[in-house]
C-alpha cells in the first residue's frame, strides 16, 4: 500500500508565492484540508467538504509559528469528528466567525490600539510601535486576542531574554512591559479572557540601579577622548558633561532651540523626557563650543538656503539627527581605556549624567537646584501640590551651579595636564639616566 505523503512544515517554508491571485496545496494526510498560499505570502488553512449538493468551506487560521500544521490538523479533524456525529458544519463555522469578529488577532486590535492610545498620547509612541512591529507581531501578531495566556507570554518573554543568540534580559523585559499595557487597554474588550494574561507570567527582573560615578581621573580622560573624536560624538560627550541634559536631549538638539545672546538652551517639552520644557543656562565653555558649531551652521544657511537645522544633522538625511552615538562612543570609550593605562570600570554615557549630579553636591549646590539642572521633577518642591504652586524655574542658580561646575572641570584638565606633564618629565629623566 502506497504511503501517503502530506504537507510538511518544511515544505510549507519552502512554498514560494504566486506572481498574481492565490493557489491551494491539499494535505495528503487529513481529507479536506487545503494551504492557500496568496500573491501577498500569505499562508491560510482552510477546510473544505462537501455536504450533500453544498461545498463548505472554513477558514481555520493563518500559518504561523503560534498555528502551525498539526494544529491545522487538530482543527479540522474536530470538524471531520462534527461531520459524522450529525452536528452542523455551518453552525460551528458562524460561531467561530463571530467570535473572531468580535475579538481579532493581536496585530489587528494593536492598530486600533495604536491610532486611539499611543500616537498623539504618548511621548513613547515611536519607541511603543518600534517594538510590536519588530518584536511582538511576527511573533504573536496572529493570535486571536483573548486565548493568549500566561504561558504564552512566558514563552515568548523567555524566547525574547534567550534564545536569539544572546541574553537580552533589559530588552526583553520593555518587550514585556510594552505587552502588558497593551493588554490593560484591551481588556475590557475581551469577555472570554478570564484575567490578565501579563499577571503572574514570567519577566526579568527590574535591573539594579546604577551607581556608578567617573572620577576626576576618569573625567579628565573621557574630555580629551571627546576633544581627539571631534564633531559631531566628541562634542556631543563634551556637551553632555558641561549640561548634564539626558543623551536624546543633546542629540536632537535644534538651532531654533538655543538663545546665544542670553547664553540660554531651552528644551522644549515636546524633547523633554518627563513633557516638561527646560532652560539650560550656557556656561562659557558650552557657549565656546556651540558658537564654533553655530558658525559652522550660519556659513552653511549662506550658501544652501535649505540646510538642517539639526545642531547634530544625521548625514544621510539631513532633516534627522545623527544616529551613530555608540560606534562614536566605543571609540572614545577605547581611547579612554587605552589611555588610562589600567583598570577602568565599566561606564556608559547616562554615568555621565550621574557624575555631573554628584559634582554639584560636592560643590556645595543644593539639592534642589541640582534636580533643577537635571530637569528632575522630585522633591517637596516639585511632588503633590507644592508642584502647581512651586513654578520657579530657577533659572539664575542654575546658570551659577553649572558655571561652578566648568570651573571643576576646567580644574580638573589642568591638573591631569599638569600630571601628565610631571610624567613625562619624571619618565624624560628616568630614561636619561639609564641610558
Amino acid at each position: 500500500m502506497e504511503r501517503k505523503i502530506g504537507l510538511t512544515d518544511a515544505k510549507i517554508a519552502g512554498i514560494k508565492p504566486p506572481q498574481t491571485g492565490q493557489f491551494e496545496i491539499p494535505d495528503q494526510i487529513v481529507p479536506g484540508l487545503r494551504l492557500r498560499v496568496g500573491a501577498s505570502g500569505c499562508k491560510t488553512y482552510i477546510f473544505r467538504k462537501r455536504i450533500g449538493p453544498k461545498a463548505h468551506n472554513v477558514t481555520l487560521g493563518r500559518h504561523s509559528q503560534s498555528f502551525g500544521l498539526a494544529a491545522a490538523r487538530r482543527k479540522a479533524r474536530d470538524f471531520i469528528a462534527d461531520i459524522e456525529q450529525g452536528r452542523s458544519i455551518a453552525k460551528a463555522k458562524e460561531k467561530a466567525r463571530v467570535r473572531a469578529k468580535g475579538v481579532g488577532t493581536i496585530s489587528q486590535l494593536f492598530e486600533t490600539y495604536l491610532v486611539n492610545e499611543v500616537v498623539g498620547k504618548k511621548r513613547s509612541a515611536r519607541e511603543i510601535e518600534r517594538v510590536f512591529r519588530k518584536y511582538i507581531i511576527p511573533h504573536m501578531g496572529d493570535r486571536i486576542a483573548d486565548t493568549v495566556t500566561r504561558g504564552d507570554v512566558t514563552r515568548f518573554i523567555e524566547k525574547m531574554a534567550f534564545e536569539r543568540g544572546r541574553e537580552t534580559l533589559c530588552q526583553a523585559r520593555s518587550i514585556f512591559q510594552q505587552l502588558s499595557s497593551f493588554y490593560t487597554w484591551a481588556m475590557p474588550k475581551l469577555d472570554a479572557l478570564p484575567a490578565h494574561p501579563c499577571r503572574d507570567a514570567w519577566r526579568p527582573k527590574a535591573p539594579k540601579s546604577r551607581d556608578r560615578v567617573l572620577s576626576d581621573f576618569e573625567v579628565g580622560l573621557l574630555w580629551e577622548a571627546a576633544e581627539a573624536e571631534g564633531y559631531p560624538y566628541g562634542t556631543v560627550i563634551q556637551l553632555l558633561l558641561l549640561t548634564a541634559q539626558r543623551r536624546g536631549e543633546v542629540l536632537d538638539a535644534d538651532w531654533s532651540e538655543f538663545d546665544l545672546e542670553n547664553k540660554v538652551w531651552t528644551i522644549p517639552s515636546g524633547r523633554a523626557k518627563n513633557g516638561i520644557a527646560s532652560i539650560v543656562p550656557l556656561s562659557e565653555i558650552s557657549l565656546n563650543i556651540i558658537n564654533r558649531m553655530h558658525q559652522l551652521y550660519k556659513e552653511k544657511s549662506s550658501f544652501n538656503v535649505s540646510v538642517s537645522t539639526r545642531v547634530f544633522p544625521a548625514e544621510g538625511n539631513p532633516s534627522n539627527s545623527t544616529g551613530g552615538l555608540p560606534k562614536g562612543w566605543r571609540r572614545i570609550y577605547a581611547r579612554v581605556i587605552e589611555k588610562a593605562e589600567g583598570p577602568v570600570p565599566h561606564f556608559t554615557p547616562h554615568d555621565i549624567r550621574r557624575t555631573v549630579a554628584t559634582g554639584l553636591q560636592r560643590l556645595g549646590v543644593p539639592l534642589t537646584v541640582s534636580e533643577a539642572v537635571l530637569n528632575h521633577q522630585s522633591g517637596a518642591a516639585k511632588s503633590g501640590v507644592a508642584g502647581v504652586y512651586h513654578r520657579h524655574h530657577y533659572t539664575d542658580e542654575k546658570r551659577e551651579a553649572l558655571r561652578m561646575w566648568s570651573e571643576e572641570l576646567d580644574r580638573i584638565l589642568k591638573l591631569q595636564t599638569q600630571t601628565q606633564m610631571r610624567n613625562q618629565a619624571w619618565m624624560k629623566t628616568v630614561s636619561e639616566k639609564i641610558g
